[in-house]
C-alpha cells in the first residue's frame, strides 16, 4: 500500500490522516499495487491519480464515484 503523506487541497496541503478509511480500504481492494502520484481535495470529492494516468473519484464521504 502507499505511504500518502500529503494532499493538496486548494492550494493548501494538507495531512495523510484526514483521508477517509474508506478510500483507503478501496484502494487496497481493488488497486493494491498501484502507485498514487497525487491526491487532490476539492469541494466534496477526492481526486486520486495513479501513476498508470487513472483517476478515481470518491465523494466527501469517501464513497468510490467513478474513474477517469
Amino acid at each position: 500500500m502507499v505511504n500518502w503523506s500529503l494532499i493538496n487541497s486548494n492550494g493548501r496541503k494538507l495531512s495523510s490522516s484526514k483521508i477517509r478509511k474508506s478510500i483507503v480500504s478501496f484502494m487496497t481492494k481493488h488497486h493494491p499495487c498501484s502507485v498514487v502520484n497525487s491526491i487532490e481535495k476539492k469541494y466534496n470529492t477526492y481526486k486520486i491519480h495513479l501513476m498508470n494516468g487513472l483517476c478515481l473519484v470518491f465523494d466527501a464521504d469517501g464513497r468510490y464515484v467513478k474513474a477517469n
